[in-house]
């Protein structure tokens, strides 16, 4: 866990307490989101891709923007990009008792937004799921709940409810803490997986013949990262203010190494007369 952070045990609260949820996204996350909390209450959801909503699993239900954002919890799974447009949009909206809940993988430029634009709500959380890849389905007990920013008795319930309904350990650390650490923890690799990608090497001959097991754990990371969309990536990379520095790092030590083996190599070379 980071230094900085804690994670903090929190006792039962009833389900009545929440029982209609908003998720404005429904693209992976939101899926997952909404697929888990359907076993507590009704879900409602919204998708600027209509396309998204086409086959909603049993429980879900499509609805207005009104709709999703007067539930008991709005949860917003979208990326950072969308984050500050929609925010302005439900500002107005927004009933007094409803908890807005984000879900951005880097938090201190999105904590400053849900803090600027949503500064008179009452109940406000910033948080990032330590969660979610393509094969999960439901929300498991032991999973983690980030949370860089809370405002509201509401907003300190729901995590409650998610502590004693789906056993998730919520982690309190600062937007800045974070993003330091996620600089290194999510978006180097993200950049590193990027390029695993460009390189193709699930597409390299012979794969199945000579893939030793080193080159099997970058063709996985390779493979996962396929199925991140460019607006995760995105996110990994431009709005996490610290993602810069250890990209630049990374590539000062790539340089270094090259230069080490470029020297290694020289002197290696046979020279002039040696017949050793």
């Amino acid at each position: 866990m980071p230094a900085g952070a804690t994670a903090a045990k929190i006792g039962p609260v009833t389900t009545s307490d929440f029982a209609r949820f908003g998720i404005v996204g429904y693209g992976h996350l939101g899926q997952l989101l909404a697929r888990s909390l359907a076993s507590r209450g009704e879900v409602l959801v919204t998708d600027v891709d209509e396309t998204r909503l086409e086959d909603v699993t049993k429980g879900v239900r499509v609805a207005s923007l009104d709709e999703v954002v007067g539930a008991d919890v709005a949860i917003l799974a979208v990326p950072y990009g969308a984050l500050e447009g929609l925010l302005e949009a439900i500002r107005g909206r927004l009933a007094p008792h409803t908890v807005v809940m984000d879900v951005v993988s880097t938090k201190a430029h999105a904590t400053e937004l849900l803090q600027r634009i949503l500064g008179e709500h009452p109940n406000v959380l910033a948080t990032h799921p330590l969660f979610g890849p393509p094969s999960m389905t439901r929300l498991e007990p032991g999973l983690r709940l980030v949370v860089t920013y809370e405002s509201g008795e509401r907003a300190a319930a729901f995590q409650q409810f998610l502590a004693s309904q789906f056993g998730l350990e919520m982690v309190h650390i600062s937007a800045e803490e974070h993003d330091r650490a996620m600089a290194y923890m999510q978006s180097l690799p993200f950049f590193i997986a990027r390029a695993l990608v460009r390189i193709d090497l699930l597409g390299l001959p012979h794969r199945d013949l000579l893939a030793i097991p080193s080159f099997e754990k970058l063709a996985e990371i390779e493979a996962i990262e396929e199925q991140h969309t460019m607006g995760m990536f995105d996110t990994s990379q431009i709005s996490n203010p610290y993602a810069e520095d250890a990209r630049r790092r990374f590539l000062e030590v790539l340089k270094e190494l090259q230069d080490e083996i470029e020297a290694h190599a020289s002197a290696a070379e046979p020279r002039s007369g040696d017949t050793s």
